[in-house]
């Protein structure tokens, strides 16, 4: 992705908290070792000099953290015997912008002033953060020179050097109901000769707090890996203890080898096998495992055209066409999954099934509803601000929205129905949060998680929509001109070059800004090819792009 590093568009992704975006100011101490490259860079980190004071030495420290080389043995360098050996340097990271500040307190005293954009957990979660850290040391002198005897476990790098260290990869979870996976990025050392276990280790870890209330796991939380994982082609081996087996049964094994298999696909794993350690006879594979849906859909977009809800592209028709009814209601947005579609017009929300009278909602709708393929409606109402509706077959539920949530815009569940991504508009400055959907033994949406914070944007937003299963893209206007930012969760964030006309709203498919389109005002359907946005041609002007859960 294009990471941000200026404010020349009018709508932009506001550089608090976003990660791998380069410092403006001087880059860490250290060079580049060009020798045996191949297409990453190696940092060199300085080691410390002779006679440096003791501000000296915790800055040559932080800046050591460039170098992970033989367990970052540069920055150990710095450290006394004892706490050489204790530190722990894949804790967490703090990605900071601008340089720390370190203050003495005494004769043996110090502490850096870090300002933190984003921190990296040890399982490779990534958090906003835009706040100081204040990271304490003890120093000692050894032989004549200072060296740290305590230092906070972890390490600190820029922006810049994070982007250059580490890579995103997703792990997959599982809905309540085990058919589908719902992804979570997590960051690692695109170096690390050992990813494909460090992999398996967030998969044990289970998910981050804000995520876990919707989702589940096979990996018992007590488990552990027994040696590396075994790489042979496109088949990974993992060996677990029996804590296991012990804690999740033997039947959890299949449900670990999928989720497993998902998450190295992207290091080109097409088959995942699970065993447990001592125990012949229980193994499992990803090969013999249910198919878990990961949120693809059809790639075409779905558009109201006259009176009638077609793809645009060819190849066969997989939805039923609605469109007479879409069009006597007068509906302007429409959100179609497995049981059904939610239609939108004015105030009004209505259920949707082929051959079957529309059924009322809420005449009171304050925004586009949204549905998830059990048919489960979630939708604003205008007379209450601080809760949301949960409709289905007339049943209604009550969902309180998080603190915060003054001036909700939009809103727009993920394909897997876990996740809620919300955006709320205060004064020209938006914020998008996205939520855990809390549901019952019976799927019913019950209540949202805690909100995880993405980039805010300078603009006001007017629509989102989910683009693939970890980013989402935002419409927002600055005066007459339109923007769409792409955020991802967890990572990296993209604002797209500017349509170039008024835009009304956006649609997503599943597989990236590819499958992004957008509505102008005057009906005409955009697409984006490379960094153009482009008029699909032999339309007349539509009504809506609806979307596909």
């Amino acid at each position: 992705m294009k990471r941000l590093a200026t404010a020349a568009a009018a709508m932009l992704l506001l550089l608090t908290g976003c990660v791998a975006i380069p410092d403006a100011g001087p880059v860490s101490p250290g060079q580049v070792d060009v020798e045996e490259q191949t297409s990453d860079l190696v940092f060199l980190a300085e080691a410390p000099r002779a006679g440096a004071t003791q501000e000296e030495i915790v800055l040559g420290f932080l800046a050591a953290g460039i170098s992970p080389d033989d367990d970052f043995a540069i920055a150990r360098e710095y450290l006394v015997a004892g706490e050489s050996e204790r530190w722990d340097p894949s804790a967490r990271v703090i990605v900071r912008s601008g340089q720390p500040e370190v203050s003495l307190g005494g004769e043996t005293a110090a502490t850096a002033t870090v300002t933190a954009m984003s921190e990296v957990d040890a399982g490779g979660a990534l958090e906003l953060a835009g706040a100081d850290r204040l990271l304490e040391f003890r120093m000692l002198r050894v032989a004549g020179e200072w060296r740290i005897a305590l230092a906070p476990d972890g390490i600190v790098l820029s922006g810049f050097h994070f982007a250059q260290l580490y890579r995103p990869h997703p792990v997959h979870w599982l809905t309540r109901d085990g058919t589908r996976s719902v992804p979570e990025v997590r960051w690692f050392e695109r170096t690390a000769t050992t990813l494909p276990s460090r992999i398996v280790d967030a998969l044990l870890g289970g998910p981050s707090a804000w995520l876990a209330p919707a989702v589940t796991t096979a990996g018992a939380p007590e488990a552990s890996r027994v040696g590396e994982v075994l790489m042979e082609g496109t088949i990974a081996t993992v060996t677990l203890d029996i804590a296991q087996v012990e804690q999740r049964g033997s039947t959890s094994l299949q449900p670990f080898a999928a989720q497993l298999a998902l998450s190295l696909r992207d290091l080109q794993v097409r088959e995942a096998r699970v065993q447990i350690e001592g125990l012949d006879g229980f193994t499992a594979t990803s090969a013999s495992a249910a198919a878990l849906d990961d949120g693809d859909v059809d790639q075409r977009p779905l558009v109201l055209d006259g009176s009638t809800l077609r793809p645009i592209g060819g190849g066969a028709v997989s939805i039923d066409d609605v469109g007479p009814t879409l069009s006597s209601i007068g509906a302007t947005a429409y959100t179609v999954g497995a049981a059904g579609g939610v239609a939108t017009t004015g105030t009004t929300a209505l259920w949707l099934e082929p051959g079957a009278d529309p059924v009322a909602i809420s005449a009171d709708a304050a925004l586009p509803a949204t549905t998830d393929d059990s048919g489960w409606v979630i939708v604003q109402e205008a007379a209450a601000p601080q809760r949301l509706l949960a409709w289905r077959d007339g049943a209604r539920r009550e969902i309180p929205l998080p603190a915060g949530s003054d001036r909700v815009v939009a809103i727009e569940l993920s394909r897997d129905g876990a996740r809620l991504a919300i955006v709320t508009v205060e004064g020209s400055t938006s914020e998008v949060w996205v939520t855990a959907v809390v549901r019952d033994g019976e799927g019913a949406p019950v209540s949202l998680g805690e909100p995880y914070a993405m980039p805010r944007l300078e603009g006001t937003a007017s629509d989102l929509t989910w683009v693939s299963s970890t980013e989402i893209a935002v419409l927002a206007a600055s005066g007459d001109r339109s923007q769409i930012g792409v955020l991802a969760i967890g990572g990296e964030s993209e604002q797209l070059p500017s349509p170039g006309e008024p835009v009304q709203a956006i649609v997503g498919g599943s597989e990236g800004t590819s499958t992004l389109r957008a509505l102008g005002v005057d009906g005409s359907l955009l697409s984006l090819r490379g960094r153009v946005w482009s008029q699909v041609q032999g339309l007349g002007p539509i009504a809506l792009v609806a979307t596909q859960q």
